[in-house]
């Protein structure tokens, strides 16, 4: 969701999110080895084992971001139309995922009965996605009350999905279900885990082999897969992370963020021909300055704004499959269109590329804003997430 909600948050935890960016590997006591590279110096992908079962259906994908996930319908500047769905087919991409804000359009009070129009909205949305033969992930997104106080809402969170599962149970199989979106803030994973297993259980009981897609905690964070707990997922679920690492190249000079974001023209791969000035905000804020300094001095192979970055939170979604056999899905991944064209390419190539040697499906952050990718007024895709996307 490119983090347009959750600023000061974001802002606090940071530095735990960034800490393997400020680090770079080198030989030293611990006996870490440096990044192996090539003659030229270019970091050597990692050899991986491919652990990860292709999940039928959801390999290629795009995001309708900031449509039914938005405030009020058309507040983000995305109305969905039959041209979102037709141009993701004709793209080659075999589904689309659905973010829809529930929460704004349910009762507050129970038996919290989300309104009808509204629901007609996202049959039409199904509908859709069958009639181009895409598979579709709904996605219940943008439940900000329940992130700052989760045991409030807890009650009003199950009682949606029990509509939305009831509703859609004779949906076909290619309709999945994502129970919730980027968990943060105080919905940690101690209440989150067992909110989970309750709502999956719901969801079971009227949807027995339905694919159920898991968040894990801190905006789907490869850092905290670990504490996913898996012990009642069964054949038909999925485990989802989001990929916006390294943060200050992906979210750069964007307005909904902080000020200390805006720092200069990031590039990826780096470093930069000229330093970045640390100033200002970028300065006062610790986690900032020392990635900031980092992008500034250490090689392409080891720079925050590398490879590396971006293997290191592959290898952690490999290593959860490996540890739990549960399948992973990256749901989300982009970077705004504030930097430069080139950079862009490198790391949106690079992330879909690295997703599809791991046996990771993907799906595309396209928010119809900064991050667009389809074009539905022209029927064209911006070039430079068609050539990352597709070439």
């Amino acid at each position: 969701m490119m983090y347009r909600i959750y600023r000061p948050v974001l802002t606090a935890c940071a530095c735990f999110l960034l800490t393997a960016c400020i680090a770079p590997a080198k030989t030293g006591p611990s006996g870490t080895a440096k990044p192996e590279t090539d003659a030229a110096g270019v970091l050597v992908p990692p050899p991986v084992e491919v652990m990860n079962p292709v999940i039928p259906g959801f390999t290629r994908g795009v995001n309708l971001g900031n449509g039914f996930d938005a405030p009020t319908l058309g507040e983000w500047g995305v109305v969905p139309v039959e041209e979102h769905f037709k141009y993701a087919a004709q793209a080659g991409l075999d589904h689309m995922r659905l973010p829809v804000r529930f929460s704004a359009h349910a009762m507050k009070e129970a038996p919290y009965t989300i309104d009808e129009a509204f629901f007609s909205k996202i049959d039409w949305a199904l509908d859709m996605a069958e009639k181009y033969k895409l598979s579709i992930l709904l996605d219940l997104h943008h439940y900000e009350e329940i992130m700052k106080d989760p045991q409030s809402h807890r009650e009003r969170f199950l009682a949606l999905w029990k509509q939305i599962a009831e509703r859609y149970r004779d949906r076909p199989a290619t309709v999945a279900f994502e129970l919730m979106n980027e968990p943060c803030d105080q919905i940690v994973p101690d209440i989150l885990n067992p909110l989970m297993k309750e709502t999956f259980a719901l969801v079971r009981q009227s949807n027995p082999t339905r694919l159920i897609f898991i968040d894990s905690f801190f905006w789907a964070s490869t850092e905290w897969l670990d504490r996913v707990d898996t012990s009642f997922l069964d054949d038909h679920s999925v485990v989802t992370f989001h990929m916006y690492q390294p943060i200050l190249f992906t979210h750069q000079n964007a307005p909904w963020m902080g000020p200390e974001y805006a720092n200069g023209s990031i590039i990826f791969p780096g470093p930069p021909k000229t330093p970045v000035e640390i100033k200002g905000a970028a300065f006062e804020t610790d986690w900032v300055a020392a990635w900031l300094h980092l992008y500034n001095t250490l090689p392409a192979a080891e720079n925050p704004s590398g490879p590396k970055t971006v293997y290191d939170e592959f290898d952690r979604a490999t290593a959860f499959v490996k540890k739990t056999g549960v399948r992973t899905y990256l749901g989300e991944f982009g970077a705004v269109d504030f930097a430069d064209e080139e950079s862009r390419y490198n790391f949106i190539s690079l992330v879909r590329k690295e997703s599809e040697r791991r046996g990771i499906g993907w799906c595309y952050w396209d928010d119809g804003g900064s991050n667009r990718g389809m074009n539905v007024a022209t029927g064209e895709w911006v070039d430079v997430i068609r050539r990352a996307l597709f070439e």
